[in-house]
């Protein structure tokens, strides 16, 4: 098959790596594999089957104008849709799985266009399909299902005016709604929330983001920190901040969760990630060691491997693939209830907690390490638990056998 894969950019966050982690499966499985994505504004040297819309600056302030100033309110951006039309027609493209289509990318009504010459499997990553405009509805319980009418945080992202809101959602269901797109979600909790929303009649079928189970691995700690330099006689936490100026990120209820460490000597805090935003980290007497960001895999699985648990404090995940890395790392996590964390975190692999709040999570760091056996059998169960659940291989499987569902749909419409 030839399948064209579109996404805001090519290289930037977790909706990037799962696309990029698709491509490259696809490709090994001998499929002729391309990516358009909206702009690239970092250094390295794209693949030659990685094409950029709006390259340079002059298409970059085209993209400007074409959106009113990225107004996030365009129904159609022709330069994009014609760019991606002609490229399906031309290399003759089997089916289109597109990621992200948010950030002044592709227009409402374009989506809906593509949809109608070739098959379209759409990954939804956050709410931006299902709602007037937002990614993300915290704050807004519930209230996205009432068809966005009275929209309380026009400013989230991507902002739009207020009183566009309501318009924008109409547009949504006319055009995606009956178009034939077969829509995946990450997660069980994900899948639930799009049949909440105007999407409810579609087919979406849960497809979990995965690792290559091969690439991460457990290490002996002992050994590990003696390279690093982490004292052993500290429990040692970590956290992932990836950017921590987020309110969904929970910096809030983890700076609350660490002051009240009723010993906090004892206790050896790893940071991974940026620095910015960064703050309210209370002098409660425990130690801290940032990492800075890490780009590189193994890297990274090194530093999971270094945490005895890692906490991780979000109140808003799609899926949570942090904490599937840590587990593959055979190391446990905590978290809140929320989202799809259930259903990723069951109790034998770490702790799920019974409420959003920073008294809970330091109960459940204290707890921790109570047992270090528990701990440890924790780990193992966690590692196993990826193993079983969250392969690659069966991610990739699950794809395939929707790309060629769509192809089989697509010929059978062409021969009626």
């Amino acid at each position: 098959m030839k399948i064209l894969f579109l996404n805001t950019t090519y290289l930037c966050g977790g909706a990037e790596a799962v696309t990029l982690q698709i491509l490259r499966g696809m490709e090994r499985r001998g499929h002729e594999v391309h990516e358009i994505v909206s702009y690239h504004r970092r250094p390295e040297k794209l693949p030659d089957n990685v094409h950029v819309l709006y390259h340079g600056a002059p298409l970059l302030v085209l993209n400007r104008v074409l959106t009113r100033g990225h107004s996030n309110e365009n129904l159609t951006i022709p330069y994009s849709r014609q760019y991606i039309l002609r490229f399906i027609q031309e290399q003759q493209i089997d089916v289109v799985h597109l990621h992200n289509a948010h950030g002044n990318f592709l227009g409402i009504d374009d989506i809906r266009a593509i949809a109608e010459v070739c098959p379209v499997v759409w990954t939804i990553h956050d709410f931006w399909p299902l709602t007037g405009h937002c990614t993300s509805p915290v704050d807004c319980p519930e209230l996205w299902t009432a068809s966005c009418a009275q929209c309380p945080h026009p400013e989230h992202y991507p902002p739009v005016r207020k009183e566009r809101v309501p318009a924008l959602l109409t547009a949504k269901k006319d055009a995606f709604g009956g178009a034939g797109i077969r829509f995946t979600a990450p997660s069980g909790w994900m899948r639930q929330q799009v049949l909440k929303s105007h999407l409810a009649e579609e087919r979406c079928v849960t497809i979990p983001n995965a690792l290559d189970t091969t690439r991460w691995t457990p290490y002996g700690k002992t050994e590990l920190r003696k390279t690093y330099g982490i004292p052993e006689d500290k429990h040692i936490i970590g956290f992932v901040a990836a950017d921590p100026q987020k309110k969904s990120k929970g910096m809030n209820y983890l700076n609350e969760a660490l002051a009240r460490l009723s010993r906090p000597q004892d206790y050896l805090l790893l940071i991974a990630g940026k620095d910015e935003g960064l703050t309210g980290l209370p002098d409660a007497g425990f130690q801290i060691r940032r990492f800075g960001y890490i780009s590189d895999q193994a890297e990274m699985n090194r530093f999971y491997a270094l945490c005895d648990v890692l906490v991780n404090p979000s109140v808003y995940e799609t899926f949570g693939l942090t904490s599937i890395e840590a587990m593959a790392s055979a190391t446990p996590v905590i978290v809140f209830p929320i989202c799809a964390m259930p259903e990723i975190v069951p109790p034998e692999v770490g702790w799920c907690l019974p409420e959003v709040s920073g008294a809970a999570l330091t109960r459940a760091i204290e707890e921790a390490f109570l047992k270090p056996e528990l701990l440890a059998a924790k780990g193992a169960a966690a590692r196993e638990h990826v193993l079983k659940n969250y392969s690659e291989e069966q991610m990739l499987d699950a794809f395939e056998a929707l790309y060629r569902e769509g192809v089989s749909a697509a010929s059978c419409r062409d021969h009626s």
